[in-house]
């Protein structure tokens, strides 16, 4: 699952690799004009939902989520839906509560019965939702034995949280839970509190989402807590800052632009080439505090489409010259950056999520970077890590927590975490 090439060899294949992955038919799309939303996300309540709403209890849909049939969709206050989110209520309802968010890429496509959405429910980068599914809107706020100190905790207020590129499937995701990166929880299966699906696992039976001995599930911990709670903070931040901006002008929340000014964030604009940048028609998001190699022009030619580089709560991202597919995603955590080498092919639907790796439980060692030279396959997972030069993760995998030395080669579907202390297939 993990081989080290030859430079040589290596070098012709990731060459092979990168041109595979940005063979990217350019086309110019407009950004979408959908509803929003108790509100309903209607195009009169666009960006800003209801209209009327002041910032601090605004819900704020990106000018470039897709929204189907938004008479069917329901948001309540301090949503916030990021850029290129999907919402398709065609064939069923959707519901999504209070200080719940919706991150870049996330797909929820209702059918049945629709999907229910509680409230302070985490959608990160690249999930997706789809059936009749229900999150977040029953279970118990403990107490909870936390597997690491054997201490018993409450959390009420609940959380849930879905992480990066996973998938449910027509299920019921508990509150307190957590569905890992590139998991899934499939159709009929409850996920109860106080479980938490690992990376990269398909639970398809009630007992696989309940028996920690099956491995497929393991304890929720107040680490995973804290970590949710900080991350409705900032979305809840997000959905007041855009809104400010949109209220100003409607242009500052579109294209190349600035980010919010937050308190873990100050705001501004790229520098692509050296030039600061504000290009409002452009077909992509990327905001705040981004500096790149490439030109305006280069970028035209070198990006897909539906795209998101955002530093607008990590940053500053430096980004060297890029080759991108459609639907790439590139953030990162509060009071961390990203240094991407050059030139680095990103296929569709890669994500790379800047923080700090965890080492002896305190998230105090190397950011997230990577080097020159390296091929992100589709569907692919970068976060806390560092990615060698001369390297290639492969498609549906995911590193997290590592450090990869150079002419290093991730197999497809592969979990490769804690430094190799943990390497699993992708299940699904």
């Amino acid at each position: 699952m993990l081989k080290v090439f030859k430079p040589r060899t290596l070098v012709i294949a990731l060459t092979v690799v990168i041109l595979a992955f940005v063979a990217v038919t350019q086309v110019h799309r407009q950004p979408a004009v959908a509803s929003g939303g108790t509100c309903n996300p209607t195009s009169a309540n666009r960006p800003i939902c209801p209209s009327t709403a002041p910032s601090n209890t605004a819900t704020f849909l990106d000018p470039t989520v897709t929204v189907s049939n938004p008479g069917n969709i329901t948001l309540g206050e301090k949503v916030y839906v990021a850029p290129f989110a999907e919402l398709n209520a065609t064939n069923g309802s959707i519901r999504i509560s209070e200080d719940s968010n919706v991150q870049d890429q996330v797909r929820i496509i209702a059918l049945g019965t629709g999907v229910q959405i509680g409230p302070r429910v985490i959608m990160a980068h690249m999930a997706t939702v789809k059936g009749a599914t229900y999150i977040g809107t029953q279970g118990s706020t403990g107490p909870f034995t936390d597997p690491i100190t054997n201490t018993q905790f409450n959390n009420d207020p609940a959380e849930t949280f879905l992480a990066f590129n996973c998938e449910v499937d027509g299920a019921t995701v508990e509150k307190n839970t957590v569905v890992n990166f590139l998991s899934r929880v499939g159709p009929g299966v409850t996920l109860p509190a106080g479980k938490v699906v690992l990376p990269g696992k398909n639970v398809t039976t009630n007992q696989q989402a309940s028996d920690g001995s099956l491995g497929k599930v393991a304890d929720l911990t107040q680490a995973d807590v804290s970590l949710m709670q900080g991350i409705i903070e900032v979305n809840e931040a997000f959905a007041k800052g855009y809104s400010d901006l949109a209220t100003t002008n409607l242009s500052n929340v579109t294209g190349i632009n600035l980010a919010p000014v937050t308190s873990f964030n100050p705001g501004g604009l790229p520098k692509l080439n050296g030039v600061t940048t504000q290009n409002p028609t452009f077909r992509n998001r990327i905001i705040g505090d981004v500096v790149m190699q490439d030109s305006l022009n280069r970028l035209n030619k070198r990006m897909g489409n539906r795209i998101s580089l955002r530093g607008d709560e990590g940053h500053p991202f430096n980004i060297g010259n890029v080759f991108m597919a459609d639907d790439v995603v590139l953030h990162a955590l509060e009071e961390t950056n990203l240094t991407l080498g050059s030139p680095v092919g990103y296929a569709p639907r890669a994500l790379v999520h800047g923080g700090r790796q965890v080492v002896n439980g305190v998230a105090n060692g190397p950011e997230t970077s990577i080097g020159n030279l390296v091929g992100l396959g589709p569907n692919s997972v970068v976060f806390r890590s560092v990615i060698g030069a001369v390297s290639a993760i492969g498609e549906k995998s995911a590193v997290f927590n590592s450090t990869l030395p150079q002419y290093t080669f991730i197999n497809n579907n592969t979990i490769y975490a804690n430094n190799g202390a943990i390497i699993s297939p992708v299940e699904w």
